[in-house]
């Protein structure tokens, strides 16, 4: 990854994906300084949002309540109410939280989300059941998102959990 950001220093998807690696190798100060390098760079990348799970897993819960507040503002989509959702539960602000996941049910009425963002939110509101109920949702329809989610820290309150472990081995990461 150094390789490939040294020959193409502007490249923002390589800037993004080596942030993504520090992030999912636990390396969260490298992690953060990636993305906020990548949002001097860009600072609307969509990939760059990855630095609020980086400030999370940090412990930096201001910082990204602000950047999810930053991001919903700027950009109101599915993704920004489950990450305002998931940080404001772990800040815990439960009533923000709440009200984040109850826009993001009326936007699943308009048209189907992938049950994914719908775990997220449940694992920052601390209810594994839900989140549990929809990993395994999100399974069922193949999402694009479970690619990750063996080594995302994002999921580290379910690794405990059987139903986790079953679907970690059923999708065949458990090598």
């Amino acid at each position: 990854m150094e390789r490939a950001r040294q020959s193409d220093p502007l490249s923002l998807i390589i800037a993004a994906d080596n942030g993504a690696i520090l992030l999912f190798s636990g390396q969260y100060d490298r992690a953060i300084d990636q993305f906020r390098a990548l949002r001097e760079m860009e600072p609307n990348f969509p990939r760059g949002r990855l630095l609020i799970p980086a400030y999370v897993e940090k412990g930096l819960l201001r910082d990204a309540r602000a950047e999810a507040e930053r991001w919903r503002q700027h950009d109101d989509t599915p993704w920004s109410y489950v990450m305002l959702a998931y940080v404001s539960g772990r800040s815990p602000d439960y009533a923000k939280a709440k009200i984040a996941l109850q826009q993001l049910e009326q936007l699943d009425a308009h048209r189907s989300l992938d049950p994914l963002s719908f775990s997220i939110a449940y694992i920052g509101l601390g209810d594994k059941e839900k989140a549990l109920v929809f990993l395994e949702k999100a399974h069922e329809e193949h999402s694009s998102g479970l690619t990750a989610f063996k080594v995302d820290p994002t999921y580290d309150p379910l690794r405990g959990e059987p139903r986790f472990q079953a679907l970690v081995q059923h999708i065949g990461l458990a090598q």
